[in-house]
Order: structure tokens, then C-alpha cells, then sequence
């Protein structure tokens, strides 16, 4: 009786952990990072991994079909800067900021089916984000 339990509470903890998919990730320290314009954001240091995010390309990926939380947080260092959040290339939602270190975030929550692609991607001539506050996470809602 009591190994059936046992049994029970692993076989409930493996479902829990594989059904949820989840990534944070950032970028490096070191100040001002530049990008081209237009050009895909790659947050390189991996919080939470999931292989589902591409740190490489700065591509999201999911492997599950289903409803999840999506967040960008950005800072800008001295002049404005415009992100927009990309579904299949699409603009979902935008990010600006002012200068002087100005901050936004955007959390929204995307349908989304295996093989999507979700990144955050610059969109102005300024193509500059200030070091560690810049953040791109996803969760799928269970």
C-alpha cells in the first residue's frame, strides 16, 4: 500500500514538471549592448532553461500547444529605444522607453501551437539596451 503511494506521488510530480514549459533569460553584464535594426535581441544568459528557447538565435519555440505568460522588461541607456514582442513575425506588443535609463515591460499572454516562434526584436535607429535589466521569460499556464 504505501509503495502504491510512493508510486502515485513520482508518477504525479513527473507529469506536474513535464507540463509546464518555462525560460527566463537575460543579457550579459558589461553596460550597453547594440544590435542592427530590426534585429532579433539574443538573451544569452539562461536563467531557467528549456530547450525550447534558442539562446543562440533568441528564438522561442514552444514544444506544447497551449495558453502561456509571456514578459520582456527592458532598459535603455541614454537615448529612447522601441522593442516589439514578434509572434511568427507578427508584432504583438510594443516597449519603448526614454532616455536616461528609462524601463518598460510588457506581460501578456499568447495562444500558442508547436512551432511558433516568439522573439523580441529592435525596431529603431538608437539599437541600444543597458546590460542585465533586459529580460524575455515564458511559462505555459497548466
Amino acid at each position: 500500500m504505501m509503495m502504491t503511494h510512493i508510486f502515485t506521488c513520482i508518477l504525479f510530480v513527473l507529469m506536474c514538471r513535464s507540463s509546464n514549459a518555462a525560460f527566463t533569460a537575460t543579457l550579459p553584464t558589461g553596460g550597453a549592448h547594440y544590435y542592427a535594426l530590426n534585429g532579433i535581441i539574443r538573451y544569452n544568459v539562461v536563467l531557467l532553461a528549456d530547450s525550447d528557447y534558442n539562446s543562440g538565435s533568441g528564438v522561442f519555440t514552444p514544444s506544447k500547444n497551449g495558453t502561456y505568460s509571456v514578459s520582456v522588461t527592458m532598459m535603455s541607456g541614454t537615448v529612447a529605444a522601441h522593442l516589439t514582442l514578434r509572434k511568427n513575425g507578427v508584432t504583438y506588443v510594443w516597449l519603448y522607453t526614454g532616455n536616461e535609463y528609462d524601463m518598460a515591460t510588457q506581460n501578456v499572454n499568447m495562444d500558442l501551437k508547436v512551432g511558433d516562434q516568439v522573439w523580441v526584436q529592435m525596431t529603431n535607429a538608437a539599437r541600444s539596451l543597458f546590460d542585465v535589466y533586459n529580460t524575455f521569460s515564458a511559462v505555459l499556464i497548466p
